[in-house]
């Protein structure tokens, strides 16, 4: 339990990877908190966590948008006293696409 009782924040914790991650935040007993946008990934990963969903947090916030970003760690620390790790998860995804297909020069 390397993360037993530490305030994580995962940005993006909802999505495929995000919430990989933060199931494994919630298997290691860590306080999680997420970032998402849709309220239905929210509700599944919620869902999924069973009773470590008792330590989960969600934050309808656009990561990308800095004020509100610094606003939403400010009020982590200002409610956990700390903020143990972050992980950013947020953006997206093409798994099995050759990367330089994506990239124009």
């Amino acid at each position: 339990m390397r993360f037993k009782n530490k305030v994580v924040l995962v940005a993006g914790g909802t999505g495929g990877l995000g919430r990989a991650v933060s199931l494994a935040f919630l298997s290691e007993r860590a306080n999680v908190i997420v970032t998402y946008m849709r309220a239905e990934e929210l509700q599944a990963l919620e869902g999924e966590a069973g009773v470590g969903a008792l330590r989960l947090a969600g934050h309808q916030v656009d990561v990308t948008d800095e004020a509100a970003a610094r606003k939403l760690v400010d009020g982590i620390v200002a409610e956990h006293g700390r903020l143990d790790a972050m992980v950013n998860t947020v953006g997206g995804y093409a798994g099995g696409v050759q990367l330089w297909r994506w990239v124009r020069c």
